[in-house]
């Protein structure tokens, strides 16, 4: 089977029982789960790109819920709001010096997913995480079933 046929369907086939699972019995942000799936495949996909994925989206959402507590003990408002952005901002691109941290967008796109979660539906940091660390381990399985299928039998 040709190699992105055979990860469209892995993709496609994994993605229908996460929407499942996470909308119905779960009651995780879909949405989440994807973020850190596409996360995934931009981090280069493989073991290498699940521990940066992990990394860096778990990162973004401490980062995230540092901002979102000190800007509550110090009673929010845009310029507050504005300088905790940026100074969390720095801190996500300076862990990159660390390999594990080295995936930026990883961090930024889970500091973005959980504010959307804990502030924008009302979820929970439980929630996001789960969501996040399931959409990184499905890339990492929907790679894992492509290859499966792609390979030349023996």
């Amino acid at each position: 089977m040709d190699t992105l046929l055979a990860l469209a369907l892995s993709i496609g086939i994994l993605i229908a029982v996460w929407t499942y699972v996470a909308l119905g019995p779960a009651a995780l942000p879909v949405w989440a789960g994807i973020v850190a799936w596409g996360t995934f495949f931009a981090a280069g996909g493989k073991t290498t790109g699940l521990m940066k994925t992990l990394a860096s989206n778990l990162s973004g959402v401490f980062w995230a819920g540092v901002a979102l507590t000190v800007a509550g003990r110090l009673g929010g408002g845009l310029p507050v709001i504005a300088v905790l952005v940026g100074v969390i901002a720095f801190a996500m691109v300076l862990q990159a010096k660390a390999a594990m941290f080295s995936f930026i967008p990883g961090a930024f796109l889970g500091a973005a997913t959980t504010v959307s979660v804990v502030v924008g539906i009302k979820g929970t940091y439980v929630q996001t995480i789960i969501a996040l660390v399931a959409g990184a381990v499905l890339g990492y399985l929907s790679e894992l079933a492509a290859a499966k299928v792609t390979r030349a039998p023996a």
